[in-house]
């Protein structure tokens, strides 16, 4: 008789439409101006990759769970927000990371060149997107779509993006995301499977916000919109309980494949203790190509 699934409840942030009636968002970072309605709080009920049989895993689903354990310390990690403990983040974090993809995407083309720490210990009371761009980032999302990933790649491997989108190679932003210093209980990380829907697609299942004045840009590059998700009762959810230090997730935040794109969250997990640590967490965003 097959294990039982371990799940637990929770809450999600998804679109919710505008304040105008217009179909595309907009955020001026500077005034806090904005037509994008508070977020839609989808009730879920998240299922541990960790107890599922088979488990999700990249090459079928673009998401997974595996065992790495880095050579940083946590205090190398956190040391990361400072430009010398940057620099060792870039220089030696970024080479762990390129081979770990490598190995779990087959992809000989593997390009790391930006990094998120994100720290986060806020309970529920409501989203405030702009106060959290730096914390657990509690609305569904994908890193880039079509336009935006076309752009991106093209920003950081120039020519050589050009001429492999040319040959029709199959490319994506695949991001490593870990726990810096505990056991991940508080605002877990949450995969959207959308396998069930199969005419999924950037332009009708997700919605665009305009930024102005974006800081971000001096961390991630350009980029025209960002891509949040709009509900659908046919989505899955997942995620992996208590992520340890000598794990890390690997997923695409956005894929030619439309397919194999992950949308994902932080999310609200009901079972998380009342005391539970402050989240820390490290993403290392790569692009990618496949032959």
């Amino acid at each position: 008789m097959a294990a039982a699934v371990a799940s637990t409840t929770g809450f999600l942030g998804m679109w919710n439409g505008t304040k105008d009636g217009k179909t595309d968002g907009y955020m001026d970072w500077n005034s806090g101006s904005t037509n994008v309605a508070d977020p839609l709080e989808v009730k879920i009920v998240a299922q541990d990759i960790r107890t599922m049989s088979p488990q999700p895993n990249y090459n079928n689903n673009g998401y997974g769970i595996v065992k790495h354990k880095s050579s940083l310390t946590p205090e190398q990690f956190l040391a990361g927000n400072d430009p010398e403990g940057k620099k060792y983040v870039e220089d030696v974090y970024f080479k762990e990371v390129a081979e770990l993809v490598k190995q779990v995407t087959g992809s000989d083309v593997v390009v790391p060149y930006v990094f998120r720490i994100r720290q986060n210990s806020v309970n529920p009371g409501g989203f405030a997107t702009s106060k959290l761009s730096h914390a657990a980032l509690p609305i569904a999302h994908v890193d880039r779509d079509d336009v935006t990933g076309e752009d991106g790649v093209r920003e950081i491997l120039g020519d050589v993006a050009d001429e492999l989108i040319k040959q029709g190679k199959r490319y994506a932003q695949v991001n490593v995301w870990r726990t810096i210093d505990q056991p991940i209980q508080k605002w877990p990380l949450c995969f959207i499977n959308h396998d069930d829907i199969k005419d999924w697609a950037y332009d009708t299942h997700l919605a665009r916000v305009y930024p102005a004045n974006d800081p971000r840009i001096a961390i991630r590059g350009e980029k025209r919109h960002d891509s949040v998700v709009k509900f659908n009762p046919n989505y899955k959810y997942h995620y992996v309980s208590k992520l340890d230090l000598d794990e890390a997730l690997v997923f695409s935040s956005f894929d030619s494949d439309v397919t194999k794109v992950s949308p994902h969250g932080a999310f609200w997990d009901d079972s998380s203790p009342s005391d539970a640590p402050t989240r820390r967490s490290i993403e290392v965003r790569c692009w990618v190509f496949f032959d």
